[in-house]
């Protein structure tokens, strides 16, 4: 059996279409629901300890501070 280009590109369509099929079934298992649902909520969680406090400087120290580049 020869291997043409358009065998070729009918078989890629085929697997992409397989792989699309997968993720979409994955996607609406049910047993997936619950590890979904928590990532969803992950940016509304409190827990902002582990994050890093941005430094506060006042506007007029922003205006002062000007960085002069070598």
């Amino acid at each position: 059996m020869e291997l043409d280009l358009t065998t070729l590109r009918s078989a890629v369509t085929l697997l992409s279409f397989i792989v699309f099929a997968g993720i979409v079934y994955w996607a609406w298992d049910g047993k997936n629901l619950p590890r979904f649902e928590e990532a969803a909520n992950l940016p509304f969680q409190e827990g902002d300890e582990d994050l890093i406090e941005p430094a506060r400087v006042s506007t007029a120290e922003a205006r002062n501070s000007k960085r002069v580049k070598p």
